[in-house]
């Protein structure tokens, strides 16, 4: 998905002191991208950095890394560190846990609403529904847990499949919105700011497999301790309130 900057929510505040403002790059997982921004706002009339983020799904993130690509500050969920620290990509010791996110389904706004808290439920809601859309799971960590975890143990990966139309980036209910399709299941995080969908549940407990967003400081980041300094404030009472006001739980 394109790059989307932070320039008007994340700007102004130093706009116009005499001291010219240091920029802080962050790459980061999409499903953040909202409480991120806020978050990053606040912090940011705190000192004397703006903040200019990116966001892309996990697998668009680890292909932007392998090529090369800066930053000072990444966002990404947990899985992913291990292999970073190892190859280099990260300081090690610098993970901050920002929020963690759970699935839910969603249908259009208006729509008969499918009961999906249990198994048999969401077995049957997936089986009626026409089209289904969730995140290609070669890119994205939910679309990869729904269609590796979810749908073997109900038995309907085939079926479901076969009536898929995977997300690719951003907020894939708006498929739903517009009546492309039947139901989406996503992070509710990136459920939760569209319009004209209704959030029929999350998936049951033990179907969920909750994803852990993490930021850590970038080998190489232009001020290490700025970096330090914005994820020490997104993981404080106030720098995290904006994760919790959108569906985050703390990790």
């Amino acid at each position: 998905m394109p790059s989307l900057t932070l320039t008007a929510a994340i700007g102004l505040a130093l706009a116009s002191t005499s001291v010219a403002a240091s920029e802080l790059v962050v790459l980061s997982a999409g499903a953040v991208k909202a409480a991120l921004a806020e978050s990053a706002a606040q912090w940011q009339k705190r000192g004397t950095h703006t903040v200019k983020a990116s966001f892309a799904p996990a697998g668009e993130l680890r292909k932007r890394l392998a090529a090369r690509e800066f930053a000072d500050v990444l966002v990404i969920p947990v899985e992913n560190l291990a292999m970073l620290e190892r190859d280099g990509v990260i300081v090690p010791g610098t993970r901050h846990d920002l929020g963690m996110v759970a699935t839910a389904a969603a249908v259009k706004k208006g729509a008969p609403v499918p009961d999906v808290s249990t198994i048999e439920g969401l077995r049957k809601a997936l089986l009626e529904a026409k089209s289904v859309t969730y995140m290609d799971p070669k890119i994205g960590t939910s679309g990869r847990n729904f269609d590796e975890g979810v749908l073997p143990k109900l038995g309907i990966r085939d079926e479901v499949r076969a009536k898929t139309v995977f997300g690719e980036g951003g907020y894939i209910a708006e498929k739903v919105a517009r009546g492309e399709v039947d139901i989406a299941f996503h992070n509710v995080t990136e459920i939760l700011p569209v319009q004209g969908v209704t959030i029929a549940g999350l998936l049951p407990k033990e179907l969920q497999q909750p994803i852990v967003y993490s930021g850590v400081v970038m080998s190489g980041a232009k001020d290490p301790a700025a970096a330090r300094a914005l994820l020490d404030y997104m993981v404080s009472p106030e720098g995290r309130k904006p994760f919790l006001d959108r569906g985050f739980t703390a990790p």
